[in-house]
């Protein structure tokens, strides 16, 4: 394992440069580069033992600093703003009153305080108030987190790392995980959530009535052409009303954007994806044009829901269940488990995934649901708090053995306990006894079902979703080359950032809505090039593409 103080070596280093770059061009000289060099080299050395280089007493005060961290000498009165989550509310008034809550609050020593906010609007509403609290679980800012740090909403850590052992030694020990969590300016944003598992990365995908495949003896579709026989079958011989069912967030997002329909056309996914370091956006690309043949086709014949802007996610599930419906897109909890759960008492109901669809039976499909392993959410210190140093202190517990522990699994003898050296997680919250979903449970004694300041471990998905149909599917799901094509959480430069945001906006909105004609015939697909793309390219697509290309480009530097 890495020592602790590398992330501080990195951000010394990296903010020195940025400052010689800066004053290199006053008069700078050919000795600039071994000065340099040597400047470097004393802050690296500086930053690493946290005193004079060469010194012992650096790491000595580090590790008894550690050791006697947690619970905090003087307990401290935090704030947090969030924004309010249903699976915690629905049975504590907020995060700081469940057992996790509570739990934390001990073992740190804090006394938190949450700033409950109904939703992402509320939120805004809190930045451009002035009046910020302590801390915020942050999920982004327009203009990005530069603008933020300039905006004063985000205090950087970079002078608080000492107080954040455990963090830094998190982030050491992944090069993609350390400049995700910084910005191009060398700054770290906060202390984020990580899968840290490439296992917790892909948790959705197609989802198929494997009875009904059983029942009329036809194989797992690969092909399109293959799922089109099958909708066809389901139609005509189960009667399914509406045989793919889906929502758009799950058909267009997930379907479309992160590519579980589009290998077999050549595309790799919608959204922005890389070859070789070289920035495409699939949407802007000719072959998308046969993705939307194809599911025109399907359309045309019935075969997918004309309502499918409509739905719900109940909707969905309903057809599904009351044999409306064959085949839809969902995650392995929430859809497939809740389904195969609610349908238990059918004998003959079974579900099942599939994975993303290839051009000839046996291909591995391009992309599939593949998150980011640091997906942008952090819990983010802001300048208006009184106490920074016990902030991020309070924070960094998460990343602790014992920190971890609880922010996956809960407290030790009431939400897991230890078989065979692993956590394993009680019946208060695998069979809860007043009735409530593994999800439910999991929001009262944990953050491992949704995000927060810690690193978010495997063996929780692994027994969340731990019914055999929902292990199978993860392992169709994630099989794919979507690690090849994926770009990593690049930023746009600040500088670039409103010019961004306008083209994103503009184009995505474009695209959204000429994606839906085209898929229900409103638009006829012989304007694809001279209509669609020509439009695209009017609107500034190419720009768009080279912004990410340049963030693509920098990140990769960093």
């Amino acid at each position: 394992m890495r020592k602790k103080g590398n992330i501080l070596k990195r951000v010394s280093a990296c903010l020195l440069a940025a400052a010689l770059l800066m004053s290199s061009g006053c008069g700078s000289t050919s000795t600039t580069g071994s000065a340099s060099a040597d400047t470097t080299e004393a802050a690296e050395q500086q930053a690493a033992t946290g005193t004079e280089s060469g010194s012992e007493e650096g790491t000595q005060a580090q590790t008894e600093t550690e050791e006697s961290m947690y619970p905090l000498q003087e307990k401290v009165h935090l704030t947090l703003a969030m924004v309010e989550e249903p699976q915690v509310t629905a049975n504590a008034t907020d995060l700081a009153a469940t057992p996790f809550g509570q739990a934390w609050q001990e073992a740190a020593g804090v006394e938190l305080e949450i700033m409950q906010l109904a939703d992402g609007n509320a939120m805004n509403l809190l930045y451009a108030s002035g009046e910020l609290p302590d801390m915020i679980l942050y999920n982004g800012y327009t203009g990005g987190h530069e603008k933020a740090i300039k905006d004063q909403i985000i205090e950087p850590l970079n002078d608080y790392m000492e107080y954040a052992p455990d963090l830094a030694e998190v982030l050491d020990e992944n090069d993609i995980w350390r400049k995700s969590a910084m910005t191009a300016e060398g700054n770290i944003v906060g202390f984020p959530f990580i899968r840290g598992d490439d296992y917790l990365r892909t948790t959705a995908g197609l989802i198929i009535r494997k009875d009904w495949l059983d029942d009329l003896n036809l194989e797992m579709p690969q092909t399109p052409d293959e799922l089109y026989q099958v909708l066809k079958a389901f139609k005509e011989k189960k009667g399914a009303e509406v045989p793919f069912t889906a929502n758009t967030v799950w058909f267009v997002d997930y379907g479309i954007k992160q590519g579980m329909l589009t290998s077999p056309f050549g595309l790799a996914k919608g959204d922005f994806y890389q070859i070789d370091g070289t920035v495409h956006y699939g949407y802007a690309e000719e072959e998308y044009k046969g993705v939307l043949e194809y599911l025109n086709k399907l359309y045309e014949e019935g075969l997918l829901d004309p309502n499918f802007q409509t739905l719900d996610d109940n909707a969905v599930k309903a057809n599904m269940m009351n044999g409306l419906a064959g085949v839809t897109v969902g995650n392995a909890g929430g859809y497939l488990g809740t389904m195969v759960q609610t349908m238990e008492s059918d004998p003959d109901f079974d579900l099942a995934g599939f994975g993303p669809l290839v051009a000839n039976d046996g291909d591995i499909p391009m992309c599939t649901n593949y998150e980011a392993s640091l997906p942008g959410t952090f819990v983010i210190i802001t300048p208006a708090c009184q106490n920074k140093e016990a902030a991020v202190k309070f924070l960094n517990y998460g990343y602790t053995e014992e920190g971890n522990m609880l922010f996956n699994f809960g407290i030790e003898g009431v939400s897991y306990t230890i078989e065979d050296g692993k956590p394993v997680y009680t019946d208060l919250i695998m069979n809860n006894p007043e009735g409530l979903t593994k999800q439910l449970a999991l929001a009262q004694y944990t953050r491992a079902w949704q995000n927060g300041p810690f690193v978010q471990d495997k063996e929780y998905y692994l027994q969340y979703a731990d019914l055999p149909q929902q292990q199978d599917a993860v392992a169709k799901w994630s099989t794919s080359e979507a690690s090849e094509y994926t770009l990593p959480p690049v930023t746009v430069a600040e500088a670039d950032a409103a010019e961004y945001s306008k083209l994103s906006g503009d184009i995505t909105t474009y695209i959204s809505e000429m994606t839906i004609r085209y898929i229900t015939g409103l638009e006829s697909l012989d304007t694809f090039e001279s209509g669609y793309l020509a439009t695209l390219k009017s609107m500034g697509v190419d720009r768009l593409i080279e912004l990410q290309q340049a963030a693509l480009d920098e990140f990769n530097a960093r």
